[in-house]
């Protein structure tokens, strides 16, 4: 009787080119998965470094109780990415709000402790996008009732221009830390000014703006929002822990308003 057999030979290669094959499909899932996640929210590709920048992690009660989360979690996560969803663009006062906001959580928590998103207290010296981005990421309701409210603007803090202040309580502990964001340090008040007015004009009339400075104003904006993220800049905030009476008698003016 004549036995029928495969050469092993033959069934090694066979076996050998599955497998470089399911490895090749592989990597390509991998390769144009990581590709889609990198371009959610479609910015340009010089700012892909923001997908490297750190979460802020909260727990949150009401993620919990609307059954948001997935079995057993319940916390979330706040990203510069997410910030920059809610303002439309990458920009710095989404940076200088995203990174005040991660100053002040590190700087009221202990280091394995998660603080409640939702619970915190905001007072700024300025009406402006940065206080609203602590506010989106720290979860602070601006409320008409004085003692709903948890975001207040004080404009009688006298501080040098491009200086502002931010009081930032955390009632469940009895915790307040005030930070000075020395915004004028990045580039100076000059270089700043002048950008402003590119921008002003820019929302006026597009067309009005020459291309010198509208190369200027980007690159100077990659440029500072890469220094406030990955802290390239000496001096930019000041951090200082303030007794919670003190944080509540300037909480106290204002809801007595």
């Amino acid at each position: 009787m004549k036995k029928h057999y495969q050469p092993t030979f033959i069934k090694i290669k066979l076996i050998t080119f599955c497998t470089w094959g399911l490895l090749l499909i592989l990597s390509l899932v991998t390769f144009y998965g990581c590709q889609k996640t990198k371009k959610t929210g479609s910015w340009n590709e010089k700012y892909d470094f923001i997908y490297d920048i750190q979460p802020i992690i909260f727990h949150y009660d009401h993620g919990i109780l609307a059954g948001s989360y997935p079995q057993n979690q319940e916390t979330t996560e706040v990203k510069f990415n997410d910030v920059c969803n809610y303002l439309g663009h990458v920009c710095l006062c989404g940076a200088g709000g995203y990174k005040i906001s991660e100053i002040a959580v590190n700087s009221l928590k202990k280091p394995e402790e998660t603080l409640e998103k939702g619970d915190f207290i905001l007072i700024s010296s300025r009406d402006h996008t940065i206080s609203d981005v602590i506010s989106f990421v720290l979860g602070c309701s601006r409320r008409n009732d004085p003692e709903k409210n948890q975001y207040f603007i004080n404009p009688e803090i006298e501080a040098p221009k491009r200086e502002y202040h931010y009081f930032i309580g955390y009632p469940p502990q009895e915790k307040a830390v005030h930070i000075v964001y020395r915004k004028h340090l990045l580039i100076g008040n000059e270089l700043m000014d002048r950008l402003w007015k590119v921008e002003l004009a820019y929302e006026e009339n597009p067309a009005s703006v020459n291309q010198a400075d509208l190369e200027l104003y980007k690159n100077t904006m990659f440029t500072v929002v890469k220094d406030v993220l990955l802290d390239q800049k000496n001096g930019l905030f000041d951090v200082e822990l303030i007794g919670y009476d003190e944080f509540l008698s300037i909480l106290k003016r204002f809801r007595a308003k």
